[in-house]
């Protein structure tokens, strides 16, 4: 069984500069022609299905006006790549952006996550070498310009439709807030003009603005209202969750993603069985999130709704005792325990943190990061908001091998890693194997000529009948190696494989005729 039997998806959104002179205007532009220049290697020219997507419908039970997007076909194609190893490159507004495939174990989503930067460090090569002006782009894994712009970083949580909305609002909220400190970025200064801000936690917090809320790029909620499952909405809601920032460290997105994950399953778990579990209810969200984030002693007081007050630390470690304790009632497999020593480890070794950073510096984005910094101010005398400082901050996030910071740490070992590098190469090309991320990304990469578009929840085949037949997808736990693979690897082309699918009703139970 996987680790944790529920599936996660994770999308990185990236900065994008010249490396002389701004981009402006051009940026959209450039962030098409980007994506366009992804090497055939790696993707089909299949279109991106838009049926099913509506990011409008709220989990709070109403819609919102808007625009559903429906690009025609040159468009799609300008914008949308959809990838043999079951995820997407696109363009979102004027940044590319990558959203891994489904994946059941946490050592997957930060091995596709990995992955994304390679594809999209591959698209930034083959753009220099046909750009006529001969222009150096950069390409940053982060969240913030430090000039008050920012863009994100999403994971996406399948859960049992049962889960209440009000329990998650209240159960997850407060380890949203105080979880940055140990998967922050780190950021020099503030975007939003704190005063006495030197360094913070998180790129990201600043910009949020009420607890809970739809949009993703203003007003942004702690706690993301947007009910869009990719999937029978009958049996799953997708919890989208946008307060993460862009870990470079496979450290951080760990514990990021697998906390978070253990947190939800306590939840989703516990409201099953009727128990009542005491977790932390903030009094403020919003200005503990900006609270937490500038306060790198880890002992400021936090209001909580019933008066009392507990530092990050101690929310955060409420939250470990919480998921620790249902676990040891209810069993745990190797993986999650390994996860829950992890967790208690990092927040042991935060308590004493100012008096020895040992062990956080090679581990955790924000810790790293500020060591780096605070070696070249003191090597140069530099004061506090120097700009010097805010230049370094954004060359730790370049993914260009030869000139990002971390990734020559990481070159020299100076860094924690869970993978090994084959693990990230293998998933260029392949996707996961137990998710139905293995169906499309495999369908893709067999028969590329006769997949006409492909989305979350469905692929549409070309097989020389009248009409297009589009397969469903609307269950992520369907369409895997091991109930397709021989399936797919026997079929000579896409008409066969309907055939075989049809005969047994797998990965769905029918497929549709589209005129």
């Amino acid at each position: 069984m996987p680790v944790f039997g529920r599936i996660v998806g994770t999308e990185v959104e990236y900065g994008i500069s010249f490396a002389s002179g701004t981009i402006g205007d051009s940026q959209g532009e450039i962030s098409h022609e980007l994506v366009n220049q992804l090497p055939g290697l790696y993707a089909s020219g299949a279109l991106w299905d838009y049926e099913e997507e509506d990011p409008f419908l709220d989990a709070r039970g109403f819609h919102v006006e808007g625009d559903r997007e429906r690009p025609d076909r040159r468009e799609n194609r300008w914008t949308n790549r959809a990838l043999f190893n079951g995820g997407r490159l696109y363009v979102d507004g004027a940044h590319p952006e990558y959203s891994a495939p489904e994946c059941v174990s946490l050592r997957d989503v930060v091995r596709f996550e990995r992955a994304g930067d390679r594809l999209v460090e591959s698209c930034l090569v083959a753009w220099e070498a046909q750009d006529p002006a001969r222009r150096t782009l950069r390409l940053f894994r982060n969240n913030s310009d430090g000039w008050g712009n920012s863009w994100g970083y999403h994971e996406n949580y399948l859960l049992s439709r049962e889960l209440s909305f009000d329990r998650i609002v209240a159960g997850l909220t407060a380890h949203l807030v105080t979880r940055i400190v140990f998967c922050g970025a780190g950021k020099v200064g503030s975007d939003r003009g704190q005063e006495g801000v030197p360094y913070q936690l998180s790129q990201r917090a600043e910009f949020f603005e009420v607890p809970v809320g739809l949009s993703t790029t203003s007003r942004r909620g702690i706690i993301n209202t947007r009910d869009e499952p990719h999937s029978r909405k009958e049996a799953y809601r997708r919890l989208h969750v946008i307060t993460g920032d862009s870990n470079c460290s496979e450290i951080s997105t760990a514990l990021k993603v697998g906390t978070t994950l253990l947190v939800l399953w306590v939840l989703e778990e516990s409201q099953r069985k009727g128990a009542v579990l005491d977790v932390p209810i903030l009094a403020d969200p919003v200005a503990a999130f900006h609270q937490v984030s500038s306060d790198l002693t880890f002992r400021s007081p936090i209001a909580l709704a019933n008066g009392k007050t507990m530092t990050s630390l101690e929310i955060a470690e409420r939250y470990l005792e919480i998921v620790r304790l249902w676990f040891s009632r209810e069993g745990m497999d190797s993986e999650i325990r390994d996860l829950l020593e992890r967790w208690s480890f990092v927040l042991r070794r935060l308590k004493s943190y100012g008096t020895d950073p040992a062990g956080l510096e090679r581990e955790l984005d924000w810790a790293i990061k500020r060591r780096v910094i605070e070696r070249y101010r003191e090597s140069r005398s530099l004061p506090d908001g120097d700009s010097r400082l805010r230049m370094l901050d954004l060359q730790y996030h370049d993914i260009r091998g030869a000139q990002g910071i971390f990734r020559l740490l990481e070159s020299r070992g100076e860094v924690e890693r869970l993978l090994d590098p084959m693990e990230i190469e293998e998933a260029l090309v392949h996707p996961p194997s137990d998710t139905r991320a293995y169906f499309r990304g495999t369908l893709l990469r067999r028969f590329p000529s006769e997949v006409v578009a492909a989305s979350w929840s469905s692929v549409v085949l070309d097989v020389g009948a009248p009409s297009l037949k589009r397969i469903p997808l609307e269950d992520p736990f369907r369409g895997t190696q091991k109930t397709v693979g021989a399936m797919i690897d026997r079929a000579q082309n896409a008409k066969q494989l309907l055939e075989g699918l049809m005969a047994r009703s797998s990965p769905s139970e029918t497929s549709e005729d589209m005129s």
